[in-house]
């Protein structure tokens, strides 16, 4: 009999800091109404409806916690914000991780995501690994476990980015198909990898989603019904060879929020897929223990999954814009003007830390 497929769904959860810096308090914003603020607004459409999804079968209604299912990372910035005013949809994601531990012998759906939302390959060495440390703890803390992956914001990375994962410990990240390349003895097996990056001693496993199911569910009509999403998410399943995977990987608040009965459907879809045969729903970690990373990836420049032009969206007027006519030229003095303030920060630490600190640089990571 043929090996399962395996199918890993992954949901990015992410909000910037909306608070005040004067006063804690995030501020009333119009455009959420008839929500206070856009928080608020997106806790109710998704985060709660993730943790109480309804799905119906012959007349009873099921209530379900997407996060037990979902592959996910939940922001740092997010998470303190759940903590304090979303304790319900919080609680929900601490349950989801908790109970995959039970089930996938300690490998959990949650994953880390670097402290704040910084585009990796534009930040130093020590930069890279106080955000990785940083984000590391701040799951720790969370979920009561150190993580195994980590998600990098707008998937940006390049050599050097990985390498400060394998150094921060960790053991896997998720990448769009496009961002570099993969020599491995079949591509039906291979299309969501892991494969392996290394550099001398230095290795971390990388995954790839799926680029038309994941569009398809973030800008298509693939979550108007879950279990039509079911049966092709088990089509495309189909055409791999038996024990790859497939994932799909979307900002999280796509159900739900973008998509507004996104959650249940998605809960459908999950119940669904979850009673096929040939069919085993999981998550990175678990999957990364029994099937280990083959072929080499490689990676010949900084990419992200939102820029065609690399990472030049974060630094120059490469193209990417919002409206046509309209030009995005401001980006590279104000990014001149941001890294000014920072190295003149860093400088100003690294003079007058050393006296009072053996080790400022290990203090950052405290």
């Amino acid at each position: 009999m043929d090996q399962p497929r395996y199918v890993i769904i992954h949901g990015h959860f992410y909000q910037p800091p909306r608070e005040s810096p004067w006063t804690g308090l995030v501020m009333p914003e119009s455009g959420a109404a008839p929500f206070a603020n856009w928080n608020e607004r997106i806790l109710s459409e998704s985060y709660i409806a993730n943790a109480r999804a309804h799905v119906t079968v012959d007349r009873v209604v099921h209530i379900r916690n997407n996060y037990e299912s979902l592959n996910f990372d939940l922001g740092p910035t997010l998470a303190s914000w759940l903590e304090h005013h979303g304790k319900l949809a919080y609680r929900a994601f601490q349950r989801g991780d908790e109970l995959s531990v039970e089930l996938y012998d300690g490998h959990g759906n949650g994953i880390a995501q670097t402290y704040s939302h910084s585009i990796m390959p534009l930040l130093n060495e020590r930069d890279r690994a106080v955000q990785l440390e940083w984000g590391i703890r701040d799951f720790n803390y969370r979920f009561k476990r150190r993580p195994e992956g980590v998600w990098l914001p707008e998937c940006a990375v390049d050599d050097a980015t990985l390498a400060s994962i394998a150094q921060a410990g960790l053991k896997f990240t998720i990448l769009a198909p496009e961002q570099g390349r993969f020599e491995a003895p079949e591509r039906s097996l291979h299309e969501a990898g892991p494969f392996r990056w290394r550099r001398g001693d230095e290795q971390v496993a990388v995954f790839r989603y799926n680029r038309e199911l994941s569009a398809q569910v973030s800008f298509g009509d693939a979550l108007n019904d879950g279990l039509a999403l079911a049966d092709k998410i088990a089509d495309y399943a189909k055409d791999l060879a038996p024990g790859a995977v497939l994932m799909i990987a979307t900002d999280g608040e796509t159900f739900g929020h973008h998509k507004r009965i996104g959650a249940a459907e998605l809960a459908r879809a999950i119940a669904a897929l979850q009673e096929r045969d040939g069919i085993i729903l999981t998550n990175c970690a678990q999957y990364l223990t029994t099937h280990s990373p083959t072929g080499t990836f490689l990676i010949d420049g900084a990419s992200s999954w939102s820029c065609p032009h690399g990472i030049e969206r974060w630094r120059t007027d490469c193209g990417c814009r919002m409206e046509v006519g309209t030009t995005q030229a401001w980006r590279q003095p104000l990014r001149e003007a941001m890294e000014f303030v920072k190295h003149h920060a860093a400088a100003t630490y690294d003079r007058f830390a050393a006296a009072p600190i053996e080790d400022p640089s290990a203090a950052l990571m405290e």
